[in-house]
């Protein structure tokens, strides 16, 4: 297979850029048989009462699949002049969430999708925001006391103000001993992003490949980074990991779970770094240890790519039914549900 890969620089700064990205997924604003939702403006998607249930018309029309595949992004460096495929300049962190607003994507966070809690407005997409390495250009204080509004986290403050539907969501996968640059600042951070609705992730305390260590110094690894996020803000909660490069310990099962002398952890899932739209935790495709992420770029496997693909295949898509504690799927898809997932949600099939 080719990979072709665009100058981002030119492709993703504004409003031109946007409009050149839509022409790029192929979308003309007229609602198609295979994604209805397209046409309609951010915001007005049909509020649906808790408790009811979808009409037949309103199934017909947002065709809800709440088995489909999730976007969850992997994000590293927000830089002014990005120079490799893992760093994202601020105008194009801010494009992005341009794009996907108007495209009905909205924020949940990597709890709410491993619960199959996502609560999101009827015929809406959800998006996992991910963030690997704690750089600080994800999140930068300003001598002045401020958020640096062109972080990634100042970034996403300004769009939630501008767009109080997009929530603050995503999870922060740290290297705690210099997380965030900022040192003396460190603890500081990681509260402010819990309280704003943030969650933490492990991420290794040395950020090595896990392959080559031993099944000892993978386990401290993982376990080490948890205890010493706890000791920075006691009783955070971690459950997820992002594997260092994507790689994972010649045991994998020493990622999900393990201990170091006292130190014990237990993720619930395992992220891999880049490729594709992950299954929903419902689908018997969902597998723990390997859960795939889409990289913000172009070329093939980039967000562009997948944005195109599941817009010409909505079918495989995750679309909300806008109803909380009930999962709609279509029928076509019923065998792939793993009920033991549902978590008390009341299963809707179609």
């Amino acid at each position: 297979m080719i990979t072709t890969v665009y100058d981002k620089s030119k492709l993703f700064g504004g409003a031109v850029a946007i409009a050149a990205v839509i022409a790029f997924l192929g979308i003309n604003g007229r609602a198609g048989a295979a994604s209805p939702r397209i046409a309609a403006a951010p915001g007005n998607q049909s509020a649906v009462p808790k408790g009811s249930k979808l009409s037949g018309a309103m199934l017909h029309r947002l065709h809800p699949n709440e088995i489909g595949d999730v976007l969850i992004l992997e994000y590293h460096n927000i830089l002014p002049h990005p120079d490799n495929p893992y760093t994202s300049s601020p105008a194009q962190f801010h494009s992005v969430m341009t794009l996907l607003y108007s495209l009905h994507y909205r924020p949940v966070s990597m709890s709410s999708y491993l619960n199959n809690t996502i609560n999101i407005p009827a015929g809406d997409s959800p998006v996992v925001y991910t963030f690997d390495d704690a750089d600080e250009s994800q999140y930068r204080i300003l001598p002045n006391g401020k958020v640096d509004p062109n972080c990634a986290v100042g970034m996403m403050i300004a769009f939630n103000k501008l767009h109080p539907d997009w929530h603050l969501r995503g999870t922060f996968f740290v290297l705690p001993r210099d997380a965030f640059g900022q040192h003396s600042l460190r603890a500081q951070k990681l509260k402010s992003l819990i309280k704003m609705g943030f969650e933490i992730g492990n991420h290794t305390v040395t950020h090595p490949q896990l392959s080559k260590l031993s099944n000892t110094q993978v386990q401290w690894q993982i376990a080490e980074c948890d205890h010493l996020i706890d000791e920075l803000v006691p009783g955070t909660k971690v459950n997820t990991m992002a594997l260092p490069y994507g790689i994972s310990p010649r045991d994998r099962v020493l990622a999900l779970r393990g201990s170091y002398g006292s130190l014990h952890y237990q993720n619930r899932a395992v992220l891999l770094a880049g490729a594709d739209p992950a299954p929903a935790v419902i689908s018997k495709k969902f597998n723990a240890l390997r859960v795939p992420r889409v990289q913000p770029v172009m070329g093939v496997c980039g967000l562009y790519f997948w944005l195109k693909f599941l817009k010409h295949h909505s079918y495989e898509q995750f679309i909300s039914d806008g109803i909380a504690n009930q999962t709609t799927v279509p029928r076509r898809y019923a065998h792939l549900v793993n009920k033991e997932r549902l978590n008390g949600s009341k299963l809707v099939i179609y």
